[in-house]
């Protein structure tokens, strides 16, 4: 991995003239924003002005997206606009868009990003518009470069093994992975190298389990070690660190599914069962249950450990 390199996801795109769109969704649409910081590093480097700009779902609503994209500005050749999540926008905003498209602003790139992939295949037949939905594996990969392309710009080493772990344990998302990585350079200030430990002990509710341990032994009907794991992982667990967990025991899943893990497949009967308690609690987080994400979480191990 060479972290001064463009993502490889990224390269066939970054080998033209920037396009009008982009659009990533399905499992890579997290990395959106790396998108735009690529983009952002290979114009600067050669000497193009450009501006960042990052909308939210109110920006959306304050102004007329076209007027603004259709607004060149007196001291950039170019203006990026990363925008919100397709299916967080209300279907006038998604119109816009296409409308927009149709006859887009030369000065102006947009980036777009879709959760909802049936919604998303369907926007990506947009004009002027370019798309990918990437695979997990190929995000994470992308987002691990970042990693240790940040740790290098911050003064330090990180391994691609350790950056793999970290990219796998914040999900496939730029902005997740952003924010994880600042913590670990500042706790591993003046050590020169950040390794796994420091990741976890930072990270992963500070250090207390392996996340990706826990997902093992939740594969192999492991009760007792399973529980034990959640259990110490729980002591110290913050609210948004279940989500993260979630999307930890669900890329250990696919990636034995894939043959990847060195322990051997998972019996598919057993996976289809762990992602529907998956599913099930990631819907119950998000507020379909009054419990605590913790109690939830418990809850659906057990019945998976039956």
């Amino acid at each position: 991995m060479k972290p001064a390199d463009p993502p490889a996801i990224f390269r066939q795109w970054l080998s033209q003239d920037p396009a009008p769109a982009y659009l990533l969704y399905g499992d890579g649409a997290g990395i959106a924003g790396l998108l735009a910081k690529t983009w952002e590093r290979k114009l600067r480097g050669e000497g193009v002005p450009i501006e960042l700009h990052r909308w939210t779902i109110e920006d959306l609503g304050r102004e007329s997206p076209t007027a603004a994209w259709r607004s060149p500005s007196f001291f950039s050749r170019l203006r990026i606009f990363t925008l919100p999540d397709l299916a967080e926008m209300k279907k006038a905003h998604r119109d816009e868009i296409r409308a927009y498209l149709e006859s887009p602003e030369p000065s102006a790139m947009l980036i777009l990003h879709g959760t909802d992939f049936r919604q998303a295949r369907t926007f990506s037949g947009a004009p002027n518009l370019l798309s990918d939905a990437p695979r997990e594996d190929r995000a994470v990969e992308a987002l691990a470069q970042h990693a240790v392309r940040a740790a290098v710009e911050g003064g330090a080493k990180l391994t691609r093994e350790s950056a793999l772990f970290l990219a796998r344990w914040v999900g496939a998302s730029f902005d997740a992975l952003d924010t994880e990585i600042g913590k670990v350079l500042a706790f591993a200030a003046g050590r020169g190298e950040v390794v796994e430990e420091d990741i976890r002990a930072v990270c992963v509710s500070r250090g207390a389990v392996d996340p990706f341990r826990l997902a093992e032994t939740l594969v192999r009907k492991d009760r007792n070690e399973c529980l034990s794991l959640f259990r110490r992982f729980a002591a110290v667990a913050e609210p948004e660190d279940y989500h993260k967990l979630n999307g930890a025991v669900a890329w250990f899943l696919r990636s034995r599914i894939q043959g990847k893990g060195s322990a051997g497949s998972v019996p598919s009967r057993r996976a289809a069962e762990i992602f529907r308690a998956l599913s099930k609690i990631d819907r119950e987080m998000k507020g379909e249950s009054r419990l605590s994400p913790g109690q939830v979480y418990e809850i659906r191990l057990l019945s998976l450990l039956v």
